[in-house]
């Protein structure tokens, strides 16, 4: 069910980012050149010479050159500019930021089942009303982007507090990173099969994608609150045995006792910030392109709409298991003693941020007559881009295995403005969807990804702090502690 779970939030939350796609118009009624084999191109500002053929000048901004069926695919009904669907897809975010501290506050005192499908209630009823506001008005959109994003905001931490009743330590590695997999899944969903749905030949079509996705959630609801339960002890069809198996597996958590969290040490540690940067430059990358990517399959590569969604789903796909590589393969460095832990957090740092870069600008001299490789460059920049899981994203338990979990809000909610502004960045940037254009965005995401890795390169560290040190805390509670939390963030990461 937890699997499910983050299938359906992300499909939901990333289903906006290919249907704006389908829903805007082509500003580009004046701006057609001479018909090509009997049907307009959709090429912006096309120049044509004596044999009806493109200007080379013109062949880097071409958009959706693939004629006839694949122009009528993207014929919306919303005139809607690039700023404005800048600002609806960021809308999300601003609500999302909000509540993510709260939602682990509200599923501490009300029990995370209840919390979280709540939540997810509401998330489903904002997805299935957007097509009605939409017709209405664009704020009207932004508005249920906003209360989506603030309902969604306690899902995680919801989630979060669920396995720290049912996960046995030895098993929620296996458990959580299965459950939080589903993210990327969701993602896939909601690009590959948007296309097809935003074809089908009734309202337009792609008021579909959010009554589909919205169906689905509704079915995974019914079963949430007929299986789901917020503890072994609260399970009226658990067995005794497995009860008491899980129980005394959990316990109480080593080191409970409370102590003054030092935030004024967070503030002044190098460490601390080496994270806070990297997670947010990394961030800036994977929420520009998840916000942003089947626009640039669009407008600078040239696919058509069922195209788009399949080869807007594959980075995200070699992304899963990019972060599956990454993480054994770290772990194995570490157990061999290979390289100490710094120099492992460093090393896959620096994969997850440099050859992100690397790719990103070489996907910038791409145009339509080269677009597999631009999918190539784009693929193997998602997939490098796991590294960082190795690197600053469980870096929170090297250096404060007693702090992680206020450390890990600090930095989830600091990285958590790339996805409120790189929308509205892309879109000031891209106003005609050329290819010079987006190369602007693609450089600046490049240079974003390498300085957050040249930063944590100098001044993270893989050790634990000296604030973070209790005199009376055992080395078998730390171990316990710090293990306790790489599990719980491996699985958070990726949030």
């Amino acid at each position: 069910m937890g699997f499910m779970c983050t299938i359906n939030v992300y499909a939901l939350r990333t289903n906006l980012s290919f249907a704006i796609v389908c829903m805007v118009k082509e500003n580009i009624s004046e701006e057609y050149g001479p018909t090509l084999n009997g049907t307009n191109t959709s090429v912006r500002g096309a120049r044509y010479d004596e044999n009806n053929t493109l200007d080379a000048s013109i062949r880097s901004r071409c958009v959706s050159v693939d004629v006839g069926d694949s122009r009528r695919s993207y014929e919306g009904e919303f005139d809607w500019d690039k700023s404005l669907r800048g600002t609806i897809l960021s809308s999300f975010f601003y609500g999302y930021i909000c509540t993510q501290i709260l939602g682990g506050w509200l599923a501490g005192r009300y029990g995370g089942k209840h919390v979280l499908g709540t939540a997810m209630v509401i998330v489903l009823a904002m997805t299935v009303v957007t097509p009605i506001a939409a017709r209405s008005h664009p704020y009207l959109v932004i508005a249920v982007r906003v209360l989506m994003g603030l309902a969604d905001g306690v899902v995680f931490p919801s989630m979060h507090t669920l396995w720290g009743q049912w996960a046995p330590p030895l098993e929620r590695s296996k458990l959580m990173t299965f459950c939080y997999s589903g993210i990327f899944v969701g993602i896939i969903v909601a690009l590959s099969f948007s296309g097809v749905l935003c074809e089908i030949q009734l309202d337009g079509g792609w008021p579909f994608i959010f009554y589909v996705y919205g169906a689905t959630c509704f079915l995974w609801l019914c079963c949430w609150h007929i299986f789901v339960f917020d503890s072994p002890a609260r399970h009226p069809r658990i067995s005794q045995s497995e009860r008491r198996y899980i129980e005394r597996a959990i316990g109480h958590p080593p080191g409970e006792k409370r102590v003054a969290v030092p935030w004024l040490q967070f503030a002044r540690s190098p460490a601390v910030w080496a994270i806070v940067v990297a997670h947010t430059c990394n961030n800036w990358g994977h929420y520009t392109l998840m916000t942003s990517l089947p626009l640039f399959m669009k407008e600078v590569l040239a696919f058509d709409i069922k195209q788009n969604g399949v080869y807007s789903a594959l980075p995200f796909a070699a992304m899963a298991g990019g972060v599956v590589l990454c993480g054994q393969l770290a772990d194995q460095l570490r157990r061999r003693a290979v390289l100490s832990t710094t120099w492992t957090r460093k090393l896959f740092q620096a994969v997850g941020g440099f050859l992100p870069a690397a790719f990103m600008v070489a996907t910038a001299f791409i145009d339509c007559d080269t677009r597999m490789a631009g999918v190539a460059f784009l693929t193997l920049a998602m997939t490098f881009s796991a590294g960082a899981l190795a690197g600053y994203q469980i870096n929170h338990a090297d250096i404060a295995p007693r702090f992680a979990g206020e450390i890990f809000g600090i930095t989830n909610t600091v990285a958590t403005i790339p996805g409120m502004i790189s929308p509205s960045v892309v879109s000031a940037l891209t106003p005609n969807g050329s290819k010079e254009e987006w190369q602007r965005v693609l450089f600046i995401s490049g240079a974003i990804y390498s300085f957050g890795a040249l930063f944590f390169l100098i001044f993270a560290s893989g050790e634990e702090q000296s604030w973070d040190k209790v005199d009376n805390m055992s080395y078998q509670e730390d171990q316990e502690a710090k293990e306790r939390f790489q599990i719980d963030d491996l699985a958070l990461s990726t949030l």
